[in-house]
């Protein structure tokens, strides 16, 4: 509920409608006291008025800006290697879907180089499972230590050589 009272105040019909209700109330002001003697009086509502309208348009800019959502990154480090079901887990990002297939990649001298094609194995609330289905014997072991991990990055991109690669060794193990 407080929610959606505030969606609503910081929508643009609800700023509007407040900076309304600053000028109702100025308008007001100026029935009871006579700003044509009192020359500070029509000043300090003018600028009483300005003031509240631009503190009113700032805040609807910061709620808007706070209710900005950030597009997940297209790539995740992974966070654990189970050596048993050879099976990379990562955290969740929404670029990984079930059963897509993932690139593993290996950070030599700042360059990216194929190491394992995987697939999306399961998907779980906080974390990924990603299988590992082929090795391209790019590193002489699979990593296991949170610092070997770190120069693993596994995207949902990969070559199409690599695919075609793994179509043909598919053909010939059924």
């Amino acid at each position: 509920m407080k929610e959606r009272i505030t969606k609503g105040l910081f929508s643009l019909s609800g700023a509007s409608i407040m900076i309304g209700v600053v000028g109702f109330m100025s308008g007001i002001v100026t029935i009871f006291i006579n700003v044509n003697q009192q020359l500070s009086v029509k000043w300090l509502l003018l600028a009483l008025l300005i003031g509240i309208s631009l503190t009113l348009i700032l805040l609807k800019v910061i709620f808007d800006l706070s209710q900005e959502i950030r597009p997940p990154p297209p790539y995740e480090h992974p966070i654990r290697y189970v050596a048993e079901e050879q099976v990379f887990v990562i955290r969740r990002n929404d670029n990984f879907l079930n059963n897509i297939v993932v690139g593993c990649y290996a950070q030599m001298n700042e360059i990216d180089r194929l190491a394992y094609l995987g697939v999306v194995h399961l998907i779980q609330d906080r974390v990924i499972q990603v299988k590992i289905q082929n090795d391209y014997s790019v590193l002489s072991k699979i990593p296991s230590t949170q610092e070997e991990l770190r120069n693993i990055i596994i995207r949902p991109v990969v070559p199409v050589t690599a695919l075609q690669q793994m179509g043909s060794l598919e053909s010939t193990n059924v």
